[in-house]
């Protein structure tokens, strides 16, 4: 296991080349870049400077280790309208495509929005949001499978796939290598225990996202700088050391570089001999 950040950490104006070299300089070993449909990476970027990324990360000493977007939140599997999923199935191709041009491995992705978690009514029944994402995976794991880029699903507040039994369901009924889940462990503590769904989803954990969260603030308050909330550290790595989880521990939030890897290189050598590992 070995620290790394996710892009939304850094300033939104600095250009990925400088994000990738302000992240090694802060000792990271790898970086979450960040797609939007503007900016300095979007699903239209060229695959050639995602390559180029991909050389200076190496040249670094990090690694690219998976991409993500905040799209899936307005666009996603289990929209009502077919026209969206349609454009949400081709904004993941558009993201693996990219991702296997910077040798990164995995895509975070949202699959549906059934409701965020501060909204009364449900945006689409969950059933239908199931049979849905279901549906879309299916497809869309032969496209993943075709790059060797992994289609990760994460834990988020949105209404689904609220149990890790879910997710273990889902994935194995569409059972392909390159669908697997991406868990979030500060997300889950509101209503979970992050080392009950890392051993529950064992194999199946592709990416983990690293935040902490403080049970007396319930909602988005309650998240905190790392170390200071009710995350049981010592129990998370030893839970994704049993299921051999080696790859990395994503801080997503905010925060400056030099804190959040000072926090999270605390938090590998208190509670995990394989602090200087990277894979």
């Amino acid at each position: 296991m070995f620290a790394a950040v996710n892009a939304w950490s850094l300033p939104q104006d600095l250009p990925p080349a400088e994000q990738v070299a302000a992240v090694a300089r802060a000792g990271f070993g790898g970086i979450e870049l960040v797609l939007g449909e503007n900016g300095p990476l979007s699903f239209d970027t060229a695959l050639a400077e995602f390559q180029s990324l991909a050389d200076q990360a190496a040249s670094l000493g990090v690694s690219i280790t998976s991409l993500a977007t905040d799209f899936f939140w307005r666009v996603n599997y289990g929209a009502a309208e077919q026209a969206e999923r349609a454009r949400a199935m081709d904004m993941t191709v558009r993201m693996l495509d990219r991702a296997a041009a910077a040798r990164a491995g995995a895509i975070l992705v949202v699959p549906a929005v059934v409701g965020r978690a501060d909204e009364p009514r449900r945006r689409v029944a969950y059933a239908d949001a199931l049979n849905r994402t279901y549906e879309a995976l299916l497809t869309l794991r032969f496209d993943a499978e075709d790059r060797g880029v992994v289609i990760a699903i994460e834990n988020v507040w949105n209404r689904f796939l609220v149990s890790p039994l879910e997710v273990v369901e889902l994935i194995d009924r569409v059972n392909s290598p390159c669908v697997a889940a991406y868990l979030d462990v500060g997300n889950v503590l509101a209503y979970g225990y992050p080392e009950d769904w890392i051993e529950l989803l064992g194999r199946r954990l592709a990416r983990v996202h690293v935040k902490d969260y403080d049970l007396r603030r319930p909602g988005a308050a309650g998240f905190c700088p790392l170390g200071e909330g009710s995350v049981e550290w010592p129990a998370v790595i030893a839970a994704l050391r049993k299921v051999a989880y080696a790859g990395p521990l994503t801080y997503e939030g905010p925060g400056e570089l030099a804190d959040i890897a000072a926090r999270l290189s605390r938090i590998l050598a208190d509670n995990c001999d394989l602090a200087e590992e990277k894979t």
